[in-house]
């Protein structure tokens, strides 16, 4: 049992209850709201109330009768979103909940169907296509800062991003890539752009394709940036 515990990730040790259905969605379609899951080897079952609004982008094992969309195991996370953007940038739903493929492995995002936790299920079931929920956080990176001795510091990362100075001050940042998001917000980007940060995240490293622990690593910059893309609020 220890030895599981020491070599299982968190997020196959905690699976995720099944997720009570909002009535919000009731009598909407895929076109009103859509829940875009990243998946690798979690059990997604906890999303089985939301069936007919799910899409599943799996880099792992294929899951039985589960449909699935199948992805080169790449990217991470913030690549997933990215790459769903490009693909369905002019038939987006409403709203979009983009998640990972399991919750509350994380003690920064716990995520339930009641209180106490840092933000309930329902709230990210919305059809406002102005829609932008998230877990906020407070500790933005410093100009200076990288991630696991990335080349890269977050100020230079932003310029690459965003062609523009780093921020004086705060910005909204949320945890762990976990977002709803309306179409009109989406929008207020260029498709072009989308596709500069994949670039980004997919591009070589040291002259070679990138191994997993890069993908990671450049989704995390993209993590603290990912609310700048759809709305240019900085906090004071």
């Amino acid at each position: 049992m220890i030895l599981n515990e020491m070599t299982t990730p968190p997020r196959i040790l905690k699976p995720t209850p099944l997720f009570n259905y909002c009535k919000t969605l009731d009598g909407k379609t895929k076109r009103d709201f859509e829940m875009v899951i990243a998946r690798y080897d979690e059990d997604i079952s906890w999303s089985d109330n939301y069936k007919s609004f799910r899409t599943i982008y799996n880099k792992g094992e294929p899951i039985n009768n589960v449909e699935a969309i199948h992805l080169k195991n790449e990217g991470h996370h913030g690549g997933t979103i990215l790459t769903h953007i490009i693909q369905n940038y002019d038939s987006l739903a409403d709203a979009t909940f983009f998640t990972h493929g399991s919750f509350n492995y994380r003690d920064d995002m716990i995520i339930k169907d009641t209180y106490p936790c840092h933000r309930l299920f329902s709230d990210f079931i919305v059809t406002d296509p102005n829609a932008l929920i998230y877990i906020h956080r407070d500790d933005v990176p410093r100009p200076f800062e990288n991630f696991y001795d990335y080349p890269d510091t977050a100020e230079t990362v932003y310029q690459r991003i965003f062609d523009k100075p780093y921020p004086p001050k705060r910005y909204i940042w949320g945890a762990g890539k976990i977002v709803t998001v309306g179409k009109n917000l989406i929008r207020k980007r260029p498709k072009h752009f989308y596709e500069n940060v994949l670039a980004f995240i997919m591009s070589p490293y040291n002259g070679e394709k990138p191994p997993l622990n890069i993908y990671r690593t450049r989704t995390l910059y993209m993590e603290r940036f990912i609310l700048l893309f759809f709305k240019e609020l900085i906090e004071k």
